[in-house]
């Protein structure tokens, strides 16, 4: 039974727990491991990323990273978005995504979050999918992974037109 759900920061109380948490040994070559993210976060000071602990009843189950915003064309990026491998399959993961898209809503002044996604990680492709992202079909060029895109309430469509990039 899932328990009361919640974003939280990464702070001393639960940083280990979040270093702790593991994806399943065949999704590991299309996401960095946390200490990464918390790595990146720290030194990358232009993209002011935010990392934060996806807790059930206040224990860390998973993780995301957001950042790099684009005030003029209005959207923000979900960098990492993970559940640990002992939760995955169980429903934590759409959950979760549900509350990071409003917790984003309420933090930004944005009309889309923008994520990528390994193209080889068809089941994520999927998810993404299923959950209201949109396959821009247009490839990171940073990494080589397909952008999909999430229109928030009100955003201009199409939200991606040809001419818009995302970096």
């Amino acid at each position: 039974m899932i328990k009361t759900l919640s974003i939280q920061p990464i702070n001393a109380g639960n940083r280990q727990a979040v270093l702790a948490l593991e994806v399943a040994p065949t999704q590991r070559d299309f996401i960095e491991s946390n200490q990464q993210s918390l790595q990146e976060a720290r030194q990358d000071l232009v993209h002011n990323w935010s990392c934060l602990a996806l807790c059930e009843a206040d224990r860390p189950i998973g993780f995301m990273m957001i950042g790099a915003a684009n005030e003029q064309e209005r959207y923000i990026w979900l960098d990492r978005f993970m559940v640990d491998r002992r939760f995955q399959g169980k429903g934590y993961g759409k959950l979760f995504l549900k509350q990071a898209i409003q917790y984003i809503t309420k933090q930004y002044d944005v009309d889309e979050i923008v994520l990528s996604v390994h193209p080889k990680n068809r089941s994520a492709c999927l998810f993404y999918e299923k959950n209201g992202f949109q396959n821009t079909q247009q490839i990171d060029e940073a990494n080589g992974e397909v952008i999909f895109v999430y229109p928030l309430a009100g955003a201009n469509y199409p939200c991606f037109p040809d001419q818009k990039t995302f970096s």
